[in-house]
């Protein structure tokens, strides 16, 4: 099995990553495949593949944002025939290697509890927030756990971010990520959760 890192989101490789993708996630957690597309193409999203010939066995899209000094993990999936067998930290590995050589301090991903587990037996660890992660489809949320990595480039490491700091990361995914508007009630509830702890 081979990593690659698609720079086009076309092609036969694509195809069967966006087949697993509406497989494994349910409407309101799925992006809109064009916007996808566009984030790739760009470059402001990067894509890697596990796969075998033509066809894939596990995706992750990470979403760049060098300027506020953070990368979101948008997405990490494995073909249904495929789960329980590594492949998930073979393609988290390799995102931390990457992130290890970019300016970039703080590696996000959102997890509902399943997945936070498995997150953290990564290195991840958990914000001390109540985070409400904005559906696609509708305007309600759902609650994950919003987690983090820090990267080691500084050897006294990242301190943990301040709720001011988590509050512009997560102000820029919810704006960027989820296209809400900056009236959203979704993003008033989030700020006020979070910038009540600063008061504390």
């Amino acid at each position: 099995m081979q990593i690659k890192q698609l720079t086009q989101a076309s092609g036969s490789l694509w195809q069967s990553a966006m087949a697993i993708y509406c497989q494994v996630f349910p409407d309101w957690e799925r992006e809109p495949i064009a916007e996808l597309q566009q984030a790739i193409d760009s470059a402001s999203s990067r894509c890697v593949v596990l796969c075998d010939d033509n066809q894939v066995y596990g995706v992750s899209i990470t979403e760049l944002y060098p300027q506020q000094g953070f990368a979101l993990l948008g997405y990490l999936f494995i073909a249904p025939s495929h789960q329980g067998q590594g492949l998930g930290k073979l393609l988290c590995d390799e995102l931390f290697q990457f992130i290890e050589q970019q300016t970039t301090q703080i590696l996000l991903v959102e997890a509902e509890s399943g997945p936070a587990k498995f997150y953290q037996k990564l290195g991840f660890n958990a914000f001390d927030i109540d985070y409400l992660s904005p559906h696609y489809d509708d305007i309600d949320s759902t609650p994950m756990a919003l987690m983090y990595h820090a990267s080691h480039h500084d050897p006294h490491h990242c301190p943990t971010p301040s709720p001011k700091q988590i509050w512009h990361m997560i102000e820029h995914i919810f704006i960027n990520s989820y296209y809400l508007t900056p009236t959203d009630p979704r993003l008033k509830q989030q700020r006020s959760q979070i910038l009540s702890k600063e008061d504390t």
